[in-house]
């Protein structure tokens, strides 16, 4: 009875609380869906470059044609000089440059390999990284042609001079991104970091506020002594909130938007249910630091506020400084992202994500053992009403 004693008693705490369900429930709920209409799209398209465009020759004038056909490039600027073109790429108004010398076409059939000038800006890695290779690869396929056609015009077969031309070819099986859609894995990262922001520091205040408002005795006191009823008589109203939170997401994310999800539901489910465990186990740690309720929330903003760099999908754990692998393996996000991408994408066999399960069970184990700091603080007058 004790325990439904503090569930009753923390559902009437939240009735009191107006805005609650727009700082747990409603705020990170429209975050998501933003996310969702950020990265509709999968992938950057019409992305504006500048051509310059020196030889005007018939091939020069077809490679423009095809450029502009890219799906990530849009031709906004045909500029006359090199100087233009450098100026737009370095006022940000284009993203490329490609500059066409003259005798294009004529260097070509004499093969004496022109020179073809590709200017972008890498400092935006994902954009710099999407045009250079669709400029690359359309290079690549334009001289594969040209190749084949100077061998079928020595007598050659079509079909044989297109097999002399390209002697390579990659069969490319990409895994981790197989649709090469940025929603599919970018939106979940960035789902776990706002929900992760958003669980821990709601189940902060929850625990925090006991303290700033000196109600420890009598959240105590409704769970007989026990601080573990205490504990997770608080937690089941917000955990009932947090699951609902995450079962309207999942179904717009990967029913309504169709976004599809190759691997196995139980894996997925159970990672979900760990990691807002783990998140509101976590927030024990920082409140029982010393009691303070306005520390503890600064603190814990603090632990996840980087949470989406080190979360291991946009920079590769493996390569970070030790601190920032240290660092990266206290996050809860760091190991459920890597369970929802090894199922919803490269259906990845559930055993080799029991690892990224226990990774979670032993970061929920260390906020549990806080509990018992967390007790003697709570019986301590001295931190009640703390600002």
């Amino acid at each position: 009875m004790s325990l439904k004693n503090v569930v009753k008693r923390e559902i009437k705490r939240i009735y009191k609380e107006p805005l609650f369900w727009t700082v747990a429930f409603i705020m990170p709920l429209a975050m998501c869906l933003i996310i969702c209409l950020i990265f509709s799209k999968g992938s950057p398209t019409d992305m504006p470059i500048a051509v310059l465009n020196e030889d005007n020759s018939a091939f020069s004038r077809m490679f423009v044609r095809d450029l502009e056909a890219l799906p990530s490039c849009s031709i906004k600027y045909n500029v006359t000089s090199l100087e233009e073109g450098r100026q737009l790429l370095t006022e940000g108004k284009a993203y490329a440059f490609v500059a066409i010398p003259r005798d294009f076409q004529k260097d070509i059939y004499r093969l004496k390999q022109p020179k073809l000038l590709f200017y972008y800006n890498n400092q935006r890695i994902l954009i710099g990284g999407i045009i250079s290779k669709d400029v690359t690869m359309l290079v690549q396929t334009m001289m594969v042609g040209l190749d084949a056609t100077i061998r079928s015009k020595r007598g050659l077969p079509m079909d044989e001079a297109i097999k002399q031309a390209n002697l390579i070819r990659v069969n490319e099986h990409v895994r981790s991104n197989p649709y090469f859609n940025y929603q599919y894995f970018l939106s979940i990262v960035a789902f776990g970091h706002i929900l992760q922001i958003h669980l821990i520091l709601t189940m902060l205040w929850a625990l925090g506020t006991e303290f700033k408002y000196g109600t420890t005795k009598e959240w105590l006191k409704s769970a007989d002594g026990s601080i573990i009823k205490a504990y997770f008589g608080k937690l089941i109203p917000y955990f009932a909130v947090f699951l609902m939170l995450f079962a309207i997401l999942f179904g717009t994310y990967f029913i309504i938007m169709g976004i599809p999800y190759t691997g196995d539901w139980f894996m997925g489910i159970l990672s979900t249910l760990l990691f807002i465990f783990t998140c509101c186990c976590v927030s024990i740690i920082f409140i029982s630091l010393n009691g303070n309720f306005r520390y503890g929330l600064s603190n814990a903003a603090f632990y996840v506020a980087m949470g989406f760099a080190f979360a291991g999908v946009t920079y590769p754990v493996m390569v970070m400084p030790c601190i920032a692998k240290a660092y990266s393996a206290t996050l809860p996000l760091s190991y459920w992202v890597q369970v929802m991408i090894d199922q919803s994408l490269r259906q990845i066999p559930i055993i080799y994500d029991f690892k990224h399960i226990n990774s979670m069970l032993i970061l929920s184990a260390v906020g549990l053992l806080a509990l018992i700091r967390l007790k003697k603080l709570a019986m301590d007058e001295k931190r009640w009403y703390q600002s």
